[in-house]
């Protein structure tokens, strides 16, 4: 049976019930015949003035998530992408992909995506493995700690990183363009092949496809990457313009 107006493919979409920038700026590049289809992860509380507890809870890993996909599982979907960066990074490449098939398991009708590992591949497709990346994240401290372990563990060079330091999830859809833009100016130097963004409320797809027009190197959205292999993986290659290279290209 054939959805009518998702007849290329339907996707479920994760998120946290304080996330407002995942769904928007992925519908922002949806093509025509797809549609997404989403369920919101309950919040877990994290201490925002205390880096130590922060990092304490941080090492509990995803809670619910699974509660979460069989929420959507009934609407047989063809993939499911987790808009919730932070644990995903958890672990280093090894628990990234630990987790994503996991997730994957759990849900049996189809595949889970996670953002981490679609951000690993999004920079290899674009760049090179093993490239020089700078990282940007609104995370305190101990998260930002998190990504960048990711990043090097999946054979990435970091040579620099900015954490916003937002103290609330609300607060990480309040980061200004202007402010995305400074950090950018502050990451960016010769020795720097690529820079990516964690952080999946962090308004950041416009800016960071302007940033590649004037910078000429990838800047990378996490929530466009992780779009892009759900599309990719789906076997969907349609050519989406106006929001970097990544999807213009490949």
């Amino acid at each position: 049976m054939t959805d009518v107006l998702g007849y290329r493919a339907k996707i479920g979409l994760m998120v946290p019930f304080t996330n407002t920038i995942v769904q928007p700026e992925y519908e922002a590049i949806t093509p025509v015949g797809v549609t997404n289809h989403t369920a919101r992860i309950p919040n877990r509380p994290r201490p925002t003035d205390d880096d130590d507890a922060y990092r304490k809870t941080m090492e509990e890993g995803a809670v619910g998530t699974e509660e979460v996909i069989d929420r959507l599982t009934p609407a047989a979907l063809d993939m499911i992408i987790l808009g919730h960066s932070i644990d995903s990074f958890g672990g280093g490449l090894k628990g990234a992909t630990a987790f994503q098939k996991r997730l994957t398991e759990h849900a049996k009708v189809c595949p889970v995506m996670v953002p981490s590992l679609s951000l690993k591949d999004a920079v290899e497709k674009l760049v090179a493995p093993g490239c020089r990346v700078s990282v940007l994240t609104p995370y305190l401290t101990p998260g930002g700690d998190q990504a960048c372990s990711f990043m090097e563990s999946a054979g990435f060079k970091v040579m620099r990183r900015k954490d916003f330091r937002c103290k609330t999830a609300l607060a990480i859809a309040a980061v200004t363009e202007d402010e995305s833009r400074a950090a950018i100016r502050e990451l960016n130097g010769d020795d720097v092949d690529a820079i990516v963004q964690c952080g999946t409320n962090l308004p950041f797809q416009r800016v960071a496809a302007e940033a590649e027009f004037f910078l000429k190197k990838p800047v990378l959205s996490i929530n466009t990457a992780s779009y892009w292999a759900a599309m990719r993986q789906l076997g969907i290659t349609d050519k989406v313009y106006g929001f970097g290279s990544l999807l213009e290209k490949f």
